[in-house]
């Protein structure tokens, strides 16, 4: 949008437009009045506009930026989330102006133009069932045009970005499905079914006894290796996690937050990580684990695919007679059983959600808060599994859980030894000095 202006020096009002190729314009009205100033701003910038579609003839349009420099920029950058990008680009902002000069969108009529799309996206229609998007896939597209018109302008190859007010235009997120979390997740009962039933195949019970019991994320499980468990750790063995598997890309990358991640070994998943590899590993493989091999590969040796794992993860659950739900629940249940049995929410977040979000988390100390950990992940009673290995002794976890709740709900300040090894430092921080 233009303005008009006083310019120290000059008698006359000035004014400043944006032409039909979105480059900033400024010159005096040659007038004194600011009425007659506006009249003749207006008149141009009407003129600018009637001349942003034959300018635009033959010239830089969206969909060749975006072919010929900005994927191969997400694709260096954004390894992982390209292919997203472009299909959002391609089913939804394409059809509408994707032949458009770029330029010409950095204009008032374009920014005006790609406010009505804006609003329009919500009517449009998922390719999936037919209805209208839901309100986070709205936002995701959104972002990702937001993105492509900010690096356009970073680039010079537009002069100003169109869409820098969108933030109010944006729906308020909410679920497609309203009221589904509250019905969703497994109770108790359905994890040990899911996880002891002799017809779901060895791999995928010690696989889902992984994901219910340490709450991962199926890339991050696909992603884990024999060398990542420490078996020496106490009172629980530690599972620690620097990386994930993009399905999509079939690449790995850093885990969703970029933090690693600690995971207490629950004593029934050690259980049957214990039998796993004794056994079961190499059965399936044809071969003996080696540190470097992934826990829970493929029948190839790669890693498993979030869209196999998903298909296999709903007919197992058809086969035990468990109704059918996202296989992300697994990581919300063992956050509510947890949390329902005791369980200390300050240790399971350090747990499932470690990046650092306020001043204070970065003085967490993750040795100084091992047991608390593992005593948020014994909240889930190992004796609900038949058979099941003895559960941890109370004495070697500094904070104590139980069924009415956490005995201690600070963070622990006594020195415990455990196993031989010293789990913290009672006292002030050392200097590094």
């Amino acid at each position: 949008m233009g303005a008009v202006y006083r310019r120290k020096g000059s008698r006359y009002v000035w004014l400043k437009w944006f032409d039909a190729l979105g480059h900033e314009q400024r010159r005096s009205s040659e007038t004194e009045n600011e009425a007659e100033a506006r009249s003749i701003l207006a008149e141009i910038e009407r003129q600018e506009e009637e001349k942003a579609p034959r300018v635009a003839l033959g010239a830089l349009t969206v969909e060749r930026w975006f072919d010929e420099v900005w994927l191969p920029l997400r694709q260096r950058t954004r390894p992982w989330q390209w292919k997203s990008d472009r299909a959002g680009m391609r089913t939804h902002f394409f059809p509408k102006f994707g032949g458009h000069a770029l330029a010409s969108l950095a204009t008032d009529a374009g920014e005006v133009e790609l406010l009505k799309w804006l609003e329009g996206l919500r009517e449009h229609k998922s390719r999936r069932d037919g209805t209208p998007l839901a309100s986070r896939t709205q936002r995701n597209v959104a972002s990702v045009v937001r993105m492509f018109f900010a690096d356009a302008r970073q680039r010079k190859v537009i002069a100003r970005n169109p869409t820098v007010d969108w933030a109010r235009n944006l729906p308020t997120i909410e679920d497609k499905e309203r009221g589904w979390r509250a019905q969703a997740g497994f109770t108790l009962e359905q994890v040990v079914t899911v996880t002891t039933d002799e017809r779901v195949p060895e791999d995928r019970r010690v696989l889902y006894t992984l994901r219910f019991l340490g709450g991962l994320r199926p890339g991050e499980a696909a992603n884990a290796r024999w060398r990542e468990l420490n078996r020496s750790k106490r009172p629980l063995w530690r599972l620690a996690l620097e990386s994930s598997f993009n399905s999509p890309t079939q690449r790995e990358k850093s885990t969703k937050t970029g933090a690693e991640l600690n995971i207490p070994v629950h004593p029934v998943l050690q259980g049957a990580l214990e039998r796993w590899e004794a056994q079961g590993w190499e059965v399936f493989m044809g071969r003996k684990p080696e540190p470097t091999d992934f826990i829970f590969p493929r029948g190839d040796g790669q890693q498993r695919r979030v869209s196999a794992t998903y298909k296999q993860f709903k007919a197992d659950l058809a086969m035990v007679g468990i109704p059918a739900q996202r296989q992300y629940e697994s990581r919300s249940t063992f956050r509510n059983l947890a949390l329902s049995a005791g369980a200390n929410e300050f240790h399971l977040n350090l747990i499932t959600h470690p990046k650092p979000k306020r001043a204070s988390d970065h003085y967490t100390r993750l040795e100084m808060q091992w047991s608390g950990m593992c005593a948020a992940v014994l909240a889930i009673d190992p004796a609900a599994w038949p058979g099941s290995p003895a559960a941890v002794t109370q004495d070697e976890v500094t904070v104590g859980v139980t069924g009415q709740g956490t005995t201690n709900d600070k963070p622990p300040t006594t020195l415990t030894i455990v196993g031989g090894e010293l789990e913290r430092e009672k006292g002030f921080e050392g200097s590094t000095r």
